[in-house]
């Protein structure tokens, strides 16, 4: 992994310090603008061909771009959406990634264990599996990757992992970080076999790897654009992923992508039209 990260976010790393040692992310004098728009549950509900047809649909909650810290009150926040997210009774909980508060200006510097204690609070009954992004590997992937093992969430990275759900096991495959394309994960995807697996990538650039197959790609990281204008809609994305990739289902060459919004922001802490969400999704096989 020695690919080089872009001059961005090389100068962010150099700019916000760390370790973060507030576990109540406060966000002081400019706390009064800094508050989050109300979330959404976003809701899918897919018939996948090669899956397996389920007794009942199985139930994956997919969070993302947490970036916790970078509103006011965070950890309350945070917390409620735990509590709500666990009454669903999700089978599988998996977490995409930006676990951590890059902003540069600003405060809410929550350590990643205070981050990893908020997110252990949602289980599926398959099991849970996290992937980071690259704010976290801006922060040190080994810090943010430890504290999520020790709060008893498997994290996966360039790699896979599996649960049971009934009689069928399921691949999970890890693609994390943004705007490095890793070789090890291009090489991974190539070699997927043709078994139902889900995709768990922080950037939906790398949907465009991922071959033809009983595959569902799960990505974050484009907050949706993070603010979308009347008649024009997102202007960027933060990926190199086409603009049509940017939020929602895609359906493309009988392949299946989920891009959410995520539930924090980054550079700064204001969405236009896009407001922060999670992500259930129920699939059953053909």
């Amino acid at each position: 992994m020695s690919e080089k990260r872009p001059l961005i976010e090389r100068f962010t790393a150099a700019m916000v310090r760390k370790p973060y040692a507030d576990p109540h992310g406060s966000k002081g004098l400019i706390g009064v603008f800094t508050r989050a728009q109300p979330h959404v549950v976003r809701r899918y509900t897919l018939v996948l061909p090669g899956w397996p047809r389920f007794p009942r649909p199985l139930r994956i909650a997919f969070l993302s771009d947490f970036h916790i810290g970078s509103h006011t009150g965070d950890i309350v926040r945070h917390t409620g959406i735990a509590v709500e997210v666990a009454a669903l009774a999700p089978d599988v909980v998996l977490f995409g990634g930006d676990y951590m508060n890059m902003q540069i200006a600003g405060r809410g510097r929550v350590p990643p264990e205070t981050i990893a204690r908020l997110l252990a609070r949602m289980n599926g009954r398959s099991g849970r599996f996290a992937i980071l992004g690259n704010h976290d590997y801006l922060y040190g992937r080994h810090e943010v990757a430890q504290a999520l093992r020790a709060a008893g969430i498997a994290v996966i990275e360039h790699g896979e992992d599996r649960f049971t759900f009934g009689k069928s096991m399921i691949r999970v495959v890890g693609m994390p970080d943004a705007h490095i394309a890793w070789t090890a994960g291009r090489g991974l995807l190539a070699g997927l076999p043709r078994e139902p697996a889900i995709v768990l990538t922080h950037d939906p650039m790398h949907f465009a790897d991922v071959p033809a197959g009983p595959f569902l790609t799960l990505a974050g990281h484009t907050h949706g654009g993070q603010v979308r204008l009347p008649g024009i809609g997102a202007v960027t994305n933060a990926s190199r992923a086409p603009m049509r990739w940017t939020h929602g289902l895609v359906v493309e060459g009988g392949r299946h992508l989920i891009v959410t919004a995520g539930l924090g922001t980054s550079g700064i802490p204001l969405r236009i039209g896009v407001p922060p969400e999670y992500v259930i999704v129920e699939v059953t096989g053909a």
